[in-house]
């Protein structure tokens, strides 16, 4: 009687084999799916941050570039502030010029008027 029961047990060892083989195989695929989906997820935060980083450099070079040109503006005008600031500094300066040779003449005709009207009295 021993016999059959022996022949029962090597009957029974296949299958727990089968079942063990079974659940390995399925939690390596499932590790290899769950591994996949992390992988994927984390791609996609990576890319989703990576995204609102080139979004908010892009609004950074906007920002400079309207400065940049700003500052060129800026520049420009002063520019042109100081070549009219130099040349109405030059009429200025001519106009002083003039007035200083009026001055003298006026100078002149008035010493003229003083030793006419001494000479009278």
């Amino acid at each position: 009687m021993e016999q059959p029961v022996r022949k029962k047990k090597t009957e029974r060892q296949p299958p727990g084999i089968i079942l063990l083989v079974l659940l390995w195989v399925g939690l390596t695929a499932g590790g290899f799916w769950y591994a996949g989906y992390y992988i994927d997820r984390a791609a996609r935060e990576i890319q989703e941050t990576n995204a609102l980083n080139v979004q908010a450099m892009e609004e950074q070079i906007k920002t400079l570039h309207n400065e940049m040109n700003a500052i060129k503006e800026a520049l420009d005008k002063t520019d042109a502030t100081i070549s009219s600031t130099g040349t109405a500094s030059e009429e200025v300066n001519k106009r002083i010029a003039e007035m200083d040779e009026h001055l003298k003449r006026l100078e002149k005709s008035l010493d003229i008027l003083r030793e006419s009207g001494n000479a009278d009295y």
